[in-house]
């Protein structure tokens, strides 16, 4: 395993009272089945492979996995946003399968495969074996011109590194750190959430990660009110809100967990905190976005610790 200075992957991926009011319009509860759904699908811990596309004289050319995977269709490509993507079927600690490709570059010469890549804290890591997934992952086929080749790692300056499009930074109360944790786009059943740029209602989450009393987490994330580029959310408007969410059942209540942080100033981030009252634990999160990018909902699911 590799890792690279986190670049800009563009044409990479194929296929991120005083003070604000809190805003409830948009409050709504997501139901205990469909959080147990959601939470069965990440229990599979599902690898995928994603070799990738490319245009050859007007037509869409996709990039092609012989062996060690088994090809989505395309309602199942749909499902999780990714296009070409392949389910990998073999054991953990196997060699990655070599994809495919017809591409060729401007002299004629062709495309080379240069590894399989994925992001692991705002670094770009390559895997030649099958890892061992704690959620669902995907990997990505690098593909270079006949003279591009792999770079020496090198350690991520923070001046420098490129962010994922949709991530959180949690302030660490004990040491006054940052750590980022990238956000997954999934789908939701609210109809009325953003798209952030995709095709239909989206929202974002992250496997178990671990809360201390006092830390303090920023989100930010790309297609806020249409914008491609990442900025913090919710948009710095009059209006701008947090909404935490409660469980259907109102057996597990966000506001239990974590209080907003509101400020009168819009050039002032809003940000939510880990109650100081609390125990260290890991948790799960889930946010979605409505009023383009405005109000924020946060729906927080904490691991059984009994």
């Amino acid at each position: 395993m590799k890792k690279l200075l986190a670049l800009t992957l563009a044409g990479m991926l194929v296929l991120g009272s005083s003070g604000a009011v809190i805003s409830t319009a948009y409050a709504a509860e997501k139901t205990d089945a469909t959080q147990t759904r959601e939470s069965e699908a990440e229990t599979e811990n599902k690898l995928y492979l994603v070799p990738g596309t490319y245009v050859s004289e007007g037509a869409k050319i996709e990039n092609a996995i012989s062996s060690g995977a088994q090809k989505l269709t395309a309602e199942q490509c749909n499902e999780i946003y990714t296009e070409n993507a392949y389910l990998c079927t073999l054991t953990e600690g196997a060699a990655l399968p070599v994809p495919t490709s017809d591409r060729l570059d401007k002299n004629g010469a062709p495309y080379k495969f240069n590894g399989w890549w994925s992001i692991v804290d705002a670094t770009v890591t390559y895997f030649d074996k099958v890892p061992s997934v704690s959620e669902t992952t995907y990997l990505y086929a690098d593909w270079r011109a006949d003279l591009s080749q792999r770079k020496d790692p090198v350690i991520p300056d923070e001046s420098t590194a490129a962010k994922p499009m949709h991530y959180m930074s949690i302030k660490r109360a004990a040491t006054g750190k940052e750590e980022i944790e990238t956000l997954r786009v999934s789908g939701t059943d609210m109809s009325n959430a953003d798209n952030l740029g995709f095709d239909r209602p989206v929202q974002l989450y992250n496997g178990w990660f671990e809360l201390n009393p006092g830390d303090v987490i920023t989100v930010y994330s790309a297609g806020l009110g249409g914008a491609e580029e990442v900025g913090v959310a919710p948009l710095a408007v009059t209006g701008r809100g947090i909404t935490l969410e409660s469980s259907g059942n109102g057996a597990n209540v966000t506001a239990d967990f974590l209080e907003v942080n509101k400020s009168l100033k819009l050039e002032k981030n809003l940000t939510v905190t880990y109650k100081s009252s609390l125990q260290t634990r890991p948790f799960r999160i889930y946010i979605k976005f409505f009023n383009d990018g405005k109000t924020m909902t946060i729906y927080m699911e904490p691991m059984d610790l009994t």
